[in-house]
């Protein structure tokens, strides 16, 4: 066989199976308005507020520590750069990173901004989040590739849940 020759049989690779971790709702502070970047975006500060967390292996509160960079762009699409922490009910840290895309069009955009619904299965609002802790209870945490699907709720909560791929 060659480099450029075609592998034949596909291998057998196990199917997607995933759990939910937990479900969050995220307070934010006043937003920080940055503007034109001239890298080809608009970029807003969205501080972090506080928040809860809630699932069957992890509880907690979301601390007053972190923003998302939030880059939007012409074409509806949003990039969400976060970094928070977490504190659990038993006194242990985690932090957290994502990256994620959000995708709006105008009218929903424009329905946020004035305090209105929108249904989360209107727009596409994903991430991917990075764990890291030295908890022992929650150094599995450490190990996990995280995804989230998310909304917003009316009142301006950020809330997801999120899911690890096993």
């Amino acid at each position: 066989m060659t480099d450029n020759e075609p592998v034949k049989d596909e291998l057998k690779l196990p199917e997607l199976q995933i759990e939910k971790l937990f479900y969050l709702e995220a307070i934010l502070h006043k937003e920080i308005e940055i503007g034109d970047t001239g890298k080809g975006g608009h970029r807003v500060i969205y501080p972090i507020k506080g928040g809860f967390l809630k699932g069957a292996k992890i509880n907690g509160t979301i601390m007053d520590f972190g923003a998302d960079w939030y880059m939007g762009y012409a074409d509806n699409l949003g990039v969400v750069d976060t970094r928070y922490l977490l504190k659990t009910d038993d006194e242990k840290y985690i932090s957290v990173r994502t990256d994620g895309r959000l995708v709006l069009n105008a009218k929903q955009e424009a329905a946020l901004d004035k305090g209105e619904f929108v249904d989360p299965k209107e727009y596409y609002f994903r991430q991917h989040l990075f764990f890291e802790t030295s908890a022992e209870k929650y150094k599995w945490l450490n190990t996990v590739i995280a995804f989230a699907i998310i909304g917003f709720k009316q009142s301006g909560e950020i809330c997801y849940n999120a899911y690890i791929v096993k």
